[in-house]
């Protein structure tokens, strides 16, 4: 609630689907789990730890609780503001359904959750390689991270038991992983996504017009020209009227634009219950300071 204008900030409905995706998260064993791992850090912290570098992979492991807790509390509120908009707008009732709220905490999720791969990935470099985390030349990602660990001597590096920590790190790839590395990508380097809460159609979004200029491109495109207007003089046709000075251009849906809810929301969940399990596990392997 907002204490200067006397007005709830978040509808009553979203609030009370929020407690109820909250706690079906929380109860989950990968969640108590990550829940008991974050106590154990905490104790350990307060006990301090030895002058060795390698403790500073515990700050990169407080930076994955967070965002894995940023994660939760996104996707709670994204179901809710999801289970909100379809209580009160129907599939039929509109063209297309895009909610602010639902694609924001979306968002988050999934820029948190490529970020938060990367931050484990970190947590597991530091415990190997001492690195100044203010020099960018000296920050690595998930990938090159897992390919120095899978193979160290191609890089003049000699580790130890590093396999411990590689076993686990490898688990973090497959179809939900990718999918959300895509969106992050298409967020941040390519056309903002578009997430439609009742699934994709062909209204959806407008053709966007593409220069065709390499010479694969330029034969499918005839190829299927040549599919929809068998008859020559159609296709020479249609063929003429797509050049703009000189250059083919095609207009067709971006690829990775459209995004739908259900497979969002199945990617992130995956995504993120996978993350909890994982950061039990690798606390619990070396980089633990109590044992």
């Amino acid at each position: 609630m907002n204490a200067k204008t006397n007005k709830r900030i978040i509808p009553p409905l979203v609030e009370q689907n929020f407690w109820q995706e909250q706690k079906k998260i929380t109860s989950r064993q990968e969640w108590i789990n990550f829940s008991k791992a974050f106590e154990n850090l905490n104790k350990a912290a307060d006990k301090g730890f030895p002058f060795d570098p390698k403790f500073n992979a515990v700050h990169w492991a407080f930076d994955v609780v967070n965002l894995c807790t940023q994660i939760k509390f996104s996707y709670c509120l994204m179901n809710s503001y999801a289970e909100s908009y379809k209580k009160q707008i129907s599939a039929d009732s509109q063209l297309a359904h895009v909610d602010f709220h639902v694609s924001y905490f979306a968002d988050n999720c999934m820029t948190r959750i490529d970020s938060c791969r990367d931050k484990l990935a970190l947590m597991v470099w530091a415990f190997y390689c001492p690195f100044n985390p203010e020099k960018k030349n000296e920050i690595l990602d998930y990938q090159r991270i897992v390919e120095r660990l899978s193979c160290p001597m191609k890089f003049g590096l000699k580790l130890k038991n590093q396999n411990d920590f590689l076993k686990y790190l490898k688990t973090l790839h497959g179809t939900d992983f990718e999918r959300v590395e895509t969106y992050r990508h298409r967020k941040i380097h390519r056309r903002e996504p578009r997430i439609e809460i009742y699934g994709i159609k062909p209204h959806h979004d407008w053709p966007y017009m593409l220069p065709l200029v390499d010479k694969g491109d330029i034969t499918c495109w005839k190829k299927e020209l040549q599919k929809k207007y068998p008859n020559p003089r159609d296709s020479e046709l249609v063929k003429k009227g797509c050049y703009i000075h000189g250059v083919l251009f095609d207009q067709r849906i971006l690829k990775d634009r459209l995004w739908d809810f259900k497979k969002v929301q199945k990617h992130i969940k995956s995504c993120m219950m996978n993350l909890a399990h994982l950061r039990c596990e690798l606390y619990g392997t070396q980089i633990n300071p109590v044992k």
